[in-house]
C-alpha cells in the first residue's frame, strides 16, 4: 500500500463521513464528527503500531480481513452494539429499548452510559495493563529500549509467575480502594478474558503445527479484543463531546477505519521492520493507558493527558529507532 493511495482514502472517508453527518445534523455534525475521529486517532495510535507488529506475522488474506470483517467488528460492535448492552446490563433495561432511549433521548442515554463508566474502566484498563504486563516480563526478548526497566523485567521473569503476582495485586489494590464488588469482578473478567484469548492463540498456534490449520483466527480474535478495549476510553468520553448515537458511531468509525489503514500500511510498507523500538513504544503507551484508565477509577484525566503520552512514547520509540539505524548507515 503506497503512501499516496493510503492518503487518498483517508481523504475519501473523511469526504463521506462529513457527508453522513452534514446530512444528520448540519455544520455542528460535521464538527463534532470531526472531533471524535481525531479523538479517536489521537487516543489509540500506539494501538495501530501493536496491531501492526501482530499483523506482520499472518498472510495477507489475514490482512484484509482485518480491514473489511474487522470493520465490522469495530463499527458495529465496538462502536454501537457493545456500548447499548454496557447500558443495558448495568440499567436493567432491554437492548431493544436502550436502543430507542439512544436515539429518541440521547442525553438519557448518555447518563446511563456514563453511570457504567466505572465498570468499563475497570475491565477494559484491567485488559490493557495485562497486555503491557505480558509483554514487559518476557524472558525470552533480546531487544531492550528502556533498558534498565526492561532487562530487570526480563530478569524477574525467569523467576515465577510474576505476571500473576502484579495482576492479583493491581486488582486487590483497587478493590481495597474502592471497596465495590461490581468493579472488582469487571477487573477479574478483563484478566480472565486476556487470559483465554492467549490459550485460545497457543492452542491454534499449536495445531497449526501439529494439522496445518490456519493459525490467522486466534490472532484476529486478539487483535479485535485489543482493539475494542482501547476504545473503551474513548466511548464514554465521546459524550462529552456529542450526545448524538449517530455523531459518535460515524466519527469514532472513521478514526478506526484510518487506524486500521496505518496498520496495514506500516506492514505491507516493511516501515516497522525499519523502527524497530516502535513495538516497545506501543506497549509502553498501552500500558499507560490501562494505568490511567484504572486511575480515572479515582479522578478524572482529561483526554489530551492520555493521547499526549501515548504520542510521547511512540515518538521517543521512534527517534531511538532513528538514532540506532545511524550508525548502520
Amino acid at each position: 500500500m503506497k503512501l499516496k493511495r493510503l492518503l487518498t482514502e483517508f481523504a475519501v472517508i473523511f469526504l463521506i463521513s462529513w457527508v453522513i453527518e452534514f446530512a444528520y445534523m448540519g455544520i455542528k455534525g460535521v464538527f463534532e464528527g470531526t472531533t471524535l475521529s481525531l479523538l479517536e486517532i489521537s487516543l489509540s495510535f500506539d494501538n495501530a503500531v501493536m496491531n501492526a507488529v501482530i499483523l506482520s506475522g499472518l498472510s495477507r488474506v489475514w490482512r484484509r480481513r482485518f480491514l473489511t470483517w474487522g470493520m465490522v467488528v469495530a463499527v458495529f460492535g465496538m462502536r454501537f452494539l457493545f456500548p447499548v448492552l454496557i447500558v443495558s446490563l448495568t440499567a436493567g433495561l432491554g437492548v431493544g429499548e436502550v436502543i430507542k432511549i439512544a436515539f429518541k433521548e440521547p442525553e438519557v442515554y448518555g447518563r446511563y452510559l456514563e453511570s457504567a463508566e466505572p465498570l468499563i474502566l475497570a475491565f477494559g484498563g484491567s485488559f490493557l495493563f495485562m497486555v503491557f504486563v505480558n509483554w514487559l516480563f518476557d524472558a525470552g526478548r533480546e531487544l531492550h529500549w528502556i533498558r534498565t526497566l526492561e532487562e530487570k523485567a526480563a530478569k524477574l521473569a525467569k523467576l515465577g509467575e510474576i505476571k500473576l503476582i502484579i495482576a492479583l495485586t493491581v486488582i486487590f489494590t483497587v478493590g481495597y480502594l474502592k471497596r465495590e464488588p461490581s468493579i472488582i469482578l469487571a477487573m477479574i473478567l478483563g484478566v480472565l478474558l486476556f487470559e483465554i484469548v492467549h490459550f485460545i492463540k497457543s492452542a491454534i498456534e499449536y495445531f497449526k503445527e501439529k494439522r496445518g490449520i490456519d493459525a490467522g483466527i486466534g490472532a484476529f480474535i486478539y487483535l479485535e479484543l485489543l482493539d475494542a478495549s482501547c476504545s473503551l476510553d474513548g466511548t464514554v468520553g465521546a459524550f462529552a463531546i456529542s450526545q448524538n448515537l449517530i455523531i459518535i458511531t460515524v466519527g469514532l468509525s472513521v478514526g478506526a477505519f484510518i487506524l486500521r489503514s496505518l496498520t496495514v500500511y506500516f506492514v505491507e510498507s516493511g516501515k516497522l521492520k525499519e523502527f524497530p523500538y516502535l513495538e516497545h513504544g506501543a506497549h509502553w503507551g498501552i500500558g499507560a493507558l490501562g494505568i490511567m484508565m484504572l486511575l480515572e477509577l479515582f479522578f478524572h484525566i482529561p483526554e489530551v493527558v492520555i493521547s499526549s503520552l501515548a504520542l510521547i512514547f511512540i515518538l521517543s520509540s521512534l527517534y531511538s529507532s532513528i538514532k540506532r539505524a545511524k550508525p548502520l548507515l
